[in-house]
């Protein structure tokens, strides 16, 4: 019995050789094997497309000059406000009344034009928008425009940009007083639930991923605040720590001394209006890299002061204008 069975598997054997010898005799591949001809790169394929895309995209983004309009802050001043929401999830409660010392923010996301500005002046890595796993080259040429927010930087770049300004990152406070406002409205532009007042997922705001800064007017905070609810997240100063609106106190609270991630706020072209509401906390590793974060700097009013009494040097800033270049197709690639 045990000799039939031998030759029973040899038998099987040579005819999945023969087979296998058939289909690689007629179509010049082992059967079963994807060519690259049939929809699919490779991943080194991919990784290449897109190195070459953001090649072409860095020659024009340090090229290019920005209005100083993009450079501008808003003051948001000293006073109480509701901090979370009542009705919210979990980790937005309890509501807390906390007051804030004045402090100023910027009005615009961070571009990537200010932030290759600083790349080339200190030799910071660039942004990191390739070599994942899953890249796509696709979206880059529309993600990559130079007043497009910058994105692919980690918490530690967003800083080190924040600091190289004189300036820092807004504490997740701060961020949510600039979004909110001293009431409880559910966005920047009040309660009306419209898609298309920021960029989000779908087409109804016109963009299928970043905008320029800026172009979603509706997008406005009562002070002057631009894409608080789409276009990109935003890294804030702070660690994560879902109890931490229990215990921290009432006025200019610090944000938690430890933790293991840091608190990102508002939503990106990726993500729906819920998750764009002025009360929603996200969180996620320093170090994480996506096309969908990006950040905007902070800086207390006394600070922004002393620098004005110094020898600060601006960066290179003036031409590019949002409002006098508006009939620009802004969803048009960079090249």
């Amino acid at each position: 019995m045990s000799r039939l069975f031998k030759w029973l598997y040899l038998s099987l054997v040579f005819v999945s050789v023969g087979i296998l010898w058939i289909g690689i005799s007629r179509t010049g591949q082992v059967p079963g094997t994807i060519k690259e001809g049939d929809g699919y790169r490779p991943i080194a394929t991919k990784i290449d497309e897109a190195r070459q895309v953001m090649e072409r995209a860095e020659s024009q983004i340090v090229a290019v000059t920005i209005d100083p309009e993009y450079d501008r802050m808003v003051t948001i001043p000293a006073g109480p406000f509701f901090l979370g929401d009542r009705d919210g999830g979990a980790i937005e409660q309890p509501e807390r009344t906390v007051t804030l010392s004045a402090y100023r923010i910027d009005a615009y996301e961070t571009t990537f034009a200010h932030y290759y500005a600083f790349v080339g002046a200190t030799g910071h890595r660039k942004p990191r928008l390739y070599s994942y796993p899953n890249v796509d080259p696709e979206p880059l040429p529309f993600i990559t425009n130079s007043f497009n927010p910058v994105v692919g930087v980690s918490w530690e770049d967003a800083l080190a940009y924040c600091v190289w300004r004189g300036k820092r990152l807004p504490t997740e406070v701060e961020w949510e007083r600039a979004a909110k406002g001293t009431d409880r409205r559910s966005w920047p532009w009040g309660d009306e639930a419209d898609p298309r007042f920021a960029n989000l997922v779908g087409g109804e705001d016109g963009f299928k991923y970043t905008a320029p800064v800026g172009a979603l007017r509706q997008d406005r905070s009562r002070e002057g605040a631009y894409d608080l609810v789409g276009n990109v997240m935003e890294w804030t100063a702070d660690w994560f720590d879902e109890r931490y609106y229990a215990m921290l106190p009432a006025a200019d609270p610090p944000g938690p001394p430890t933790g293991v991630e840091r608190v990102i706020r508002g939503a990106s072209w990726n993500d729906s209006l819920h998750r764009g509401r002025t009360t929603t906390r996200f969180k996620m590793r320093p170090d994480y890299l996506d096309i969908t974060i990006g950040f905007r700097c902070a800086q207390s009013v006394e600070a922004q002061k002393q620098a004005l009494r110094g020898s600060g040097k601006a960066i290179n800033t003036g031409v590019f204008s949002l409002d006098r270049n508006f009939n620009f197709s802004y969803n048009a690639p960079v090249f």
